[in-house]
């Protein structure tokens, strides 16, 4: 494990769908809060080592674990969602042909009750990093039809969290602040059981606004590690824009770049998202 040197990240000095590539499926676009994949890289190089085992209890589409298996670690993910296990399972392969003497599994369950049920079969716990970008409630941005493809209006598709109904225990069910503490609590107990004493758990979040009310989800994180027993340590800033040296090129959605130049026409002070929080815990030796 290496510390940084320093709390800014430049990890935006690509367009996130260039930082995916050929090992990523093109069935993981329609997930709808991918993590950058140069984020989840920069997070496993400095708080793990190679040949260490990588844990995302929330993996989505996989992109931690892909980029752990790329990074020479081992990897093991959980998620509750059928549709993304088989899409993470299918990334993964591609990197383990890249990098045969990796291990990697992804296991479908519920991380509010990690147990002995999710351990992998090759990779078990204790793991000795955990890293995840847990979700945003249901604020999600989603990709654009335009008229071009709709012949009308713009239309938003990849927005949901499940294609279909989605899991019970997903938290981006609802927007209910409480729902979400407990949840995450509950996920953040189950790593701290996972984890390795001295070992870190690494979470990427970042503010949103809900029906018109800024929601300071980072602050939201904090308090469910803290809860769960982890000590806070550290926290950066990975950018999502390019850095030429003098200013920051935001790498914005088109629903978001909608939503700022809308918010600032109605005379509200609004900028477009150029960072995301790293939130770094410890559990106690």
């Amino acid at each position: 494990m290496r510390r940084p040197d320093t709390s800014i990240w430049a990890t935006g000095q690509v367009q996130p769908r260039r930082q995916r590539d050929e090992l990523y499926t093109e069935a993981g676009t329609a997930h709808p809060a991918k993590m950058w994949p140069a984020i989840a890289r920069a997070m496993i190089d400095y708080y793990s080592s190679p040949g260490e085992t990588v844990f995302d209890p929330m993996c989505g589409i996989g992109t931690v674990l892909v980029e752990a298996i790329r990074s020479g670690r081992n990897a093991l993910g959980v998620d509750c969602e059928a549709e993304w296990v088989r899409v993470a399972r299918a990334n993964i392969r591609s990197a383990r042909g890249e990098h045969p003497g990796a291990v990697g599994e992804v296991r479908c369950g519920d991380a509010t009750e990690l147990d002995g049920k999710l351990q992998g079969r090759s990779v078990r716990f204790p793991v000795d990093l955990v890293v995840t970008s847990p979700p945003y409630g249901p604020v999600t941005h989603g990709l654009p039809d335009t008229a071009r493809v709709t012949g009308g209006k713009i239309v938003r598709r990849a927005d949901r969290y499940a294609s279909g109904r989605p899991h019970p225990g997903q938290l981006a069910r609802g927007s209910s602040q409480r729902r979400m503490l407990g949840g995450l609590t509950a996920i953040f107990t189950g790593c701290h059981a996972a984890l390795r004493p001295g070992g870190h758990m690494v979470i990427t979040a970042r503010p949103y606004t809900d029906k018109g009310v800024l929601v300071d989800f980072p602050a939201l994180v904090i308090a469910a590690a803290e809860a769960a027993g982890f000590d806070h340590t550290d926290r950066h800033a990975a950018l999502l824009a390019r850095w030429d040296g003098e200013v920051l090129h935001p790498h914005v959605t088109f629903f978001h770049l909608r939503n700022v130049r809308a918010a600032r026409a109605a005379g509200k002070h609004a900028l477009a998202r150029a960072h995301e929080d790293v939130l770094v815990f410890r559990r106690p030796a």
